[in-house]
């Protein structure tokens, strides 16, 4: 026995196109016919020119990798040293100042 499996209502409508109980008239008829000709021989050219356009390429010889021209690396700049200032007696000490939560609790004075 062959097991049915029970359908479920799920509510949905499809949208289809309506077919039309009326044939088509003897000019409508001839107007697709004459279409459809028309598009079987674009195809058909268009196979032949695909045919045509394989058999350029296949008569091509491969090439080899391109052989692309080496850049010319540039002359290093000269790194002049700048020299640090000179500091004196009288000059105050550089205060680091702590990251983070630790900073919050300095005042900027050094003890």
């Amino acid at each position: 026995m062959k097991s049915r499996k029970k359908l479920v209502q799920t509510g949905l409508n499809i949208a289809v196109k309506p077919i039309s109980d009326k044939g088509l008239t003897e000019e409508e008829y001839m107007a697709k016919v004459s279409e459809l000709k028309k598009e079987a021989e674009i195809r058909k050219q268009q196979e032949t020119l695909n045919k045509v356009a394989e058999q350029h390429v296949a008569q091509r010889r491969p090439r080899g990798p391109v052989q692309r021209p080496q850049q010319r690396r540039g002359i290093p700049r000269r790194v002049i040293p700048r020299p640090e200032p000179i500091r004196g007696l009288l000059h105050p000490e550089e205060v680091t100042r702590p990251a983070g939560f630790m900073g919050l609790l300095f005042d900027g004075v050094k003890k």
